[in-house]
């Protein structure tokens, strides 16, 4: 029986083809796999042609859609059966593929006839459009809330400020906590893509601490020129920085500043910038973005409050790019809040 021969015409065409192609023939057993089909259907491309049968019940259940499309050429011959398909693979790995398959009724008698399987791998494509569409459902789910909690601010507003503006904080909080629950239970999103999981938990944790100390200082550094430029703005008995300050509240401000990055990042940055992939500034726009987003969730602080706000979430956006995760900035942000009430430059 003549078979596709690699070093013939067809045989070198089907090697360097950029989709996979695998032939069979009526049987089932394999005439010719080239080398991005031997990737995925775990198949040595050195197999002696017609001896080794496909296995067309590997994860049967999976790949029932597989199946079908490659046994309808059997039943029908005269058309070719294309369809966009789950499979997967003997080791587990889980493919998108775009599969067509025909009936090749050879003229020669002494020949086999084939069915010729050609498949386009679209599995990163469908990765990408499933994270783009979480990302956008994600995003726009907390523009409602952002909405309704800036409806809440107007209505504080107009009641005359019935209660203390740390309740709106608690808000940002709870909404956080929402998201949270939101994208675990709607999404495909994983930690790793949440940001929330590090590559590299240790190496995280010492730039945030030294990224930190250098916020610190530059704290001291604004509050000695506050000083300088107006002395009356701070009360001269207090001490430069007051320790006394540290408590209850402080250690509490932890989780605060987790649920607060968690929103800005991977939430809102994270997001954005999925759905603004395109566009080649996206990082620095999901950046500028989320960081006045950020801002306008403190609005309740005053405009001085949000400035500063919106220069933090900024520099912590960056790192964040560079980390992809929270750790770190999760770290900035807590010494942040912290070192500036300890200093008395933030009521907080």
């Amino acid at each position: 029986m003549d078979y596709v021969e690699k070093s013939s015409f067809a045989g070198r065409v089907l090697r360097d083809m950029t989709s996979s192609v695998l032939v069979l023939d009526r049987k089932g057993y394999i005439v010719y796999v080239n080398k991005p089909a031997s990737g995925i259907f775990e198949i040595s491309e050195d197999l002696e042609p017609g001896k080794t049968k496909f296995d067309l019940e590997i994860k049967q259940q999976a790949n029932d859609e597989f199946s079908t499309l490659v046994l309808d050429s059997l039943f029908d011959r005269e058309n070719t059966h294309t369809g966009k398909v789950k499979y997967v693979s003997p080791s587990g790995k889980k493919y998108t593929l775009r599969v067509s398959s025909s009936f090749l009724e050879l003229e020669d008698n002494d020949m086999e006839n084939l069915v010729v399987i050609t498949i386009s791998d679209e599995t990163k494509e469908e990765i990408l459009l499933k994270k783009f569409h979480d990302s956008s459902t994600t995003f726009s789910t907390f523009l409602f809330g952002f909405s309704l909690w800036m409806i809440f601010y107007a209505l504080w507003l107009f009641l005359k400020e019935p209660f203390p503006s740390t309740f709106l904080t608690h808000g940002i909080e709870f909404l956080s906590i929402g998201m949270l629950f939101f994208i675990l239970l709607k999404t495909d999103l994983t930690w790793k893509d949440l940001g929330i999981l590090s590559n590299n938990t240790k190496k995280d944790v010492i730039v945030g601490i030294i990224v930190a100390a250098c916020a610190f200082g530059f704290l001291c550094l604004l509050k000695v020129v506050a000083r300088m430029v107006r002395p009356g703005s701070f009360e001269p008995e207090l001490p430069f920085f007051d320790i006394t300050k540290f408590g209850v509240n402080q250690l509490i401000y932890i989780l605060t500043a987790g649920v607060q990055e968690f929103l800005a990042r991977c939430v809102m940055q994270s997001n954005l910038h999925r759905i603004m992939m395109v566009n080649r500034h996206s990082v620095a726009t999901s950046i500028i973005l989320s960081s006045m987003i950020f801002a306008a969730l403190h609005i309740h602080f005053g405009f001085l409050f949000m400035v500063g706000a919106a220069i933090l979430a900024g520099l912590e956006g960056i790192l964040y790019y560079k980390q992809q995760s929270i750790v770190g900035v999760w770290i900035v942000h807590w010494v942040f809040g912290v070192s500036g009430t300890l200093l008395s430059l933030i009521d907080h």
